[in-house]
Formats: C-alpha cells, structure tokens, sequence
C-alpha cells in the first residue's frame, strides 16, 4: 500500500463551503491558498517537521478533502476543558479522542511547539491575538474595500490588454484573497475558543440545564453581512415593482455568489438568482423582545467581569464568520471575471468553443499557454479531456447527491459514519433551540430553494450564505455537516429557527414531503407518524 493510500482524508473542513465538485479552474485558484494558508502554516506555527512535505489537500471525483492527520496535531494540542465542539467534524464518527494518536505533538516536543508559537505570535501579534483581531478585521476592511474599488476600475480597462496585464491583475487578486484568509483563520480559531468558553462559562455559572437557549439568546442579533443582504431582499420582495430596485442591491452586493467556486455566476452576472430568492409571503418570523433584550449574568462581580468580556469576543468573532465571506467573495469576483476575459481569447484563437470552458483548464496551464510554452492542441486537449472527466462527476452528484460526498476516504475508498438512529428518531448536534415541526424539503442546490414553503423544515448538507432568505420561512432545520459556529447555525439562531448539524447521511434518510420534528435543544429529528 503507498502513503496515498494510508491516508485518511476528511471532507470536513471544506465541505460546509463547498458542497458539490469545484471546477478545475476554480480549486487550481483557492486550493494552493486553503492549504498554505489554513493547513500548512498553521502545522509550521505548531513546530511540526514534516510540514513542508506532508501532502494535505487534495480532489476527489472534483471534490475537495484534507489530511485528517493535520487535524489530529491541531487539536491534540487542546486540552479538553477547550476543545472546540466542532472538532468532531474532523474524526471518523465524531471520535475527537482519535486525536491523542497523533504522531506528534509529545511530550518533549513541548519546548519546540512553545517557542514555534512564539515565534508566530510575534511574528504577526495584533492579528493573533483574540483580544485584537476584530479590530485588525475592521482595518483591514477599509484598505481591501479601497483594493477591490481600484482594481474593479483598472480591471474595465483590460478588456483588450495584453494578457500579461491580465495576469498582472490576477496577482494582485490573489494578494487580496491572502489578505482576507490570514485574518480569518485567526478569527475562526477564536471564534471556536470564545464561543466554547461562554458555553462553559454558562453552565459552570449560570445554568447548566438550559445551555443551548441561554447561549442561543447571548448571541442573538449580531448585526453581520449575511443578515444585512437578507434584509433587503426582504425589502424587495414587499416593493410593487422590486426590478427597479434590483440594480441598486446588485450595485452593492452583486459580488455575491451561491459558491466559493469562481466558476459559479454571481448575482450581478445573473439576477435570476436573486429574483427566485425574493418572496412575496408576509407570514415572516418576527423578533421576540423578550429574546432580544435577554440577559443573564453571574451575581459575583467577578464573574461578571469575566463573563462580560467573553461575551463581547465570541458576538464579534461570530459576526466575522459571516462577515469574511462576503468581502473574499469581492476579490472572487474579480478573478472571475479576468479569467472570462482570457476564456474571450481563447475562443477567439480556437483553443475553446465557448468561454465557460475555461472553468476545465487550471491557472498554470493558462500561464503556460499565454507564455507559449503550452501548445494550442495540447491545451485544447487537456481542456476537453477534463471537461468529460468532470461533467461525469456532476452526473453523478446530481443522480445521488446524498452520498456523493463521503465525509472521509482512507485513500481512494469512502468511509461513512455509522447514523446515530434508532426507529424514526435521529440523534445530531444541537445548533439552535426550540422545537419545529413541518413538511420536509430536501434541498442539495440553490436551484432547489424555491420549493421551500412557508412552514417546510429544510434538510440539506449544509447551506451557504447566499441562501439564508430562505429561512424565514422555516419551522426548522436539518443539516449534515457543520457544527454549532457554522453558518447554518449562526443564522438558524437569528431566525429563532429549531436546527440540528451533523447527523449522518440524514439526507438520504429523510424522504421530501414527509413530516419531521427538529428539537434543536436537545439535537434530535423525528419523523411524525400517522
């Protein structure tokens, strides 16, 4: 057996973001970033030896997967008082104490993992440290917003440049891409810490029965971006004529897409898409006051201190998990529309026959061709070649969506967690309280949301920002993966919508149309009989 197939790799870091195979194009231009960025720098941060050369990423049947033995080091370091819930997301059926049989880090690698951390603190400390990273965040923000106003307008000239202006261009996208991502895996880290010790926090000294809706209501109305759009699409759902408005909203938020797949349009490229988002049914959750104004506190003056503090940390990093995408999403934009400006040459010069066929080439082959060093035929070839090969992979996604995507593969053979399930009772993660019950829709693409009614429970994968309009309208809420700080979560909570995460293969399982009960405070989805 070689290393490849020893491997065991785990969808679960990229399978909340990415939830159908990615084009060619599209992980040849955000996969080398993820693993650097997410993956590897974080193992050199801990010390590890073997972080230059241990193979961490890979495709597939076009679907992304990490070494799970990257998260076994990242999380052997947690002791478990601070272990992030989401973590099982990582472990074959949830096993977080998979994570001990790391290689490393020992004992005596101690001294070696401390000053490497050091080292990083540092290197970078006011991006770090999670006492300062929403500020270094909300900097940022306005020299990456001044970044992407500047290129959108150099980008209009390009039109006919050279395509070694193109290039240029997308190396500057790819800078601001960095930009956002070495923030956000600093958020996300602080995210899971702040969140995990309000949850203690609270059941140490508050309550330890009611949890989850105590948590639910802390972090409640966190004004984020993900909100704020779905906020004026319902406004253009109640105008009498909303196409009128259309243009100002996709002005502002026409960036946005279904998928981190630059091969996916963006609203601005096809309005449709916001259009079947738009619904015209007054019967909308309202807020409760009584949720919203909610607070609760330790009676010690110390306690409070401390609690206070955390509080204010895990609603800020909450609000970035949202807030992040939206603004890496403006640079994706941008790259997507400087590789249509070479797919443009490439049709022109015959290497394709339409532009959306440059989604099967990857960027290097781009840059060899432009540079004369890939021969048109052998370009054209390729191009073809992985055309078939990964429309196959769609058919197949698209017959069986519902297991199409293992959570793990021990090299090239899928590995499924074994469902918690006993009768017509399923047993999952608890994500947002209360309990929905309702007809089910099961959904595994943005096309599929308009048949979401008023009153469904939605059961999908997961979800994506871009469809959180959809969530007024539901009793509840079932997804396989994702955990209690994923996007499903954050906004099921902002609803006041019951939701449960990672239940094994439920899509499947659950037939559309049928009746379920999601008890979102206990993590159980029942089917109602009769």
């Amino acid at each position: 057996m070689t290393m490849v197939d020893e491997i065991l790799w785990t969808s679960g870091f990229i399978n909340e973001r990415i939830i159908a195979p990615i084009s060619p194009l599209g992980w040849s231009h955000i996969g080398p970033l993820i693993e650097e960025l997410a993956l590897r720098d974080p193992l050199r941060f801990l010390g590890y030896p073997d972080a230059e050369t241990i193979p961490l990423t890979r495709l597939w049947r076009g679907l992304p997967y990490a070494n799970a033995r990257a998260f076994r080091i990242f999380y052997k370091v947690f002791p478990d008082f601070f272990l992030p819930e989401d973590a099982y997301r990582y472990f074959p059926n949830g096993d977080v104490s998979l994570r001990t049989r790391a290689p490393y880090p020992r004992w005596r690698d101690a001294p070696r993992v401390l000053f490497s951390l050091l080292r990083a603190f540092f290197a970078d400390p006011f991006n770090v440290s999670p006492l300062h990273n929403y500020r270094h965040w909300a900097r940022y923000v306005r020299v990456h917003d001044a970044r992407v106003a500047a290129l959108r307008a150099r980008v209009e000239t390009l039109v006919h440049a050279e395509p070694r202006a193109i290039f240029d261009a997308l190396r500057e996208v790819m800078q601001l891409h960095c930009g956002v991502l070495r923030i956000h895996r600093w958020s996300l880290i602080d995210a899971d810490l702040t969140f995990g010790l309000l949850k203690r926090l609270v059941a140490a000294w508050v309550d330890r029965e009611h949890v989850n809706e105590i948590i639910a209501r802390l972090v409640a109305d966190v004004p984020n971006k993900t909100l704020e759009i779905d906020t004026q699409l319902r406004q253009l759902s109640n105008l009498q004529s909303p196409i009128c408005n259309l243009q100002d909203f996709l002005a502002e938020h026409g960036h946005r897409s279904f998928s981190i797949d630059i091969a996916v349009p963006t609203f601005a490229e096809a309005p449709e898409q916001v259009m079947q988002l738009l619904s015209n049914d007054e019967r909308r959750k309202t807020k409760d006051e009584r949720f919203s104004s909610f607070v609760i506190r330790p009676s010690s003056w110390w306690k409070r201190t401390i609690f206070d503090w955390v509080l204010a940390l895990a609603r800020h990093y909450l609000a970035l998990r949202e807030d992040q995408r939206y603004y890496w999403q403006k640079s994706l934009a941008l790259a997507r529309r400087l590789y249509l400006m070479l797919a443009d040459r490439l049709v022109t010069e015959g290497v394709i026959a339409a532009r959306e066929e440059v989604f099967y080439a990857t960027h290097d082959e781009l840059v060899a061709y432009f540079d004369h060093r890939l021969p048109k035929a052998e370009l054209a070839r390729a191009i073809a070649a992985r055309q078939a090969e990964w429309r196959e992979y769609q058919r197949a996604f698209e017959q069986s969506p519902a297991t199409a995507y293992p959570p793990f593969l021990q090299g090239d053979v899928p590995l499924w967690n074994a469902p918690q399930r006993v009768l017509s009772q399923w047993r999952g993660r608890a994500i947002s309280p209360g309990v929905g019950r309702g007809v089910a829709r099961v959904v595994h693409t943005p096309n599929e949301l308009v048949r979401v009614q008023y009153g469904d429970v939605l059961v999908a994968p997961a979800t994506d920002p871009a469809w959180t309009p959809v969530f007024a309208r539901l009793a509840g809420l079932v997804v396989e993966r994702g955990g209690v700080l994923s996007h499903s979560a954050v906004v099921a909570r902002e609803y006041r919508v019951p939701a449960v995460a990672g239940i094994a293969n439920i899509v499947a399982e659950i037939r559309d149309g049928e009746i379920i009960e999601v008890d979102g405070s206990r993590g159980c989805v029942s089917r109602v009989v009769g």
